[in-house]
């Protein structure tokens, strides 16, 4: 399963593995965050936050926020996933979803 990890420093990195996400969080019991449904029909998507952690990720967190999220302090790493929201199950990112993450990314960066 495809996902987007943005570490606490802010890197960015896409990995892989069913439920390697919520290792990542550093927790088995992530806190999602909902987002918007990405624009022209790529579909939906959510992010994820281990609530128990204290460092802020100012870059995760905004683009949360470019993303559609609530305007918050976001902690830890976060993480980005598809979202099904009819089954509420996380599911893998296509490319195009991805390619649409990166982008929010890079214009969190800028």
């Amino acid at each position: 399963m495809r996902y987007v990890l943005i570490g606490t420093v802010g890197t960015y990195t896409v990995p892989g593995g069913a439920e390697r996400w919520k290792i990542d969080l550093g927790t088995q019991s992530p806190t999602r965050v909902p987002l918007a449904a990405l624009p022209n029909g790529l579909g939906t998507i959510t992010g994820w936050i281990n609530s128990a952690e204290t460092i802020i990720n100012s870059i995760g967190g905004e683009v949360l926020v470019d993303l559609g999220a609530a305007l918050a302090d976001y902690h830890g790493p976060i993480v980005i996933t598809g979202w099904d929201a009819v089954a509420e199950e996380v599911r893998g990112l296509n490319s195009d979803q991805a390619a649409a993450i990166r982008q929010a990314y890079d214009d969190a960066n800028a």
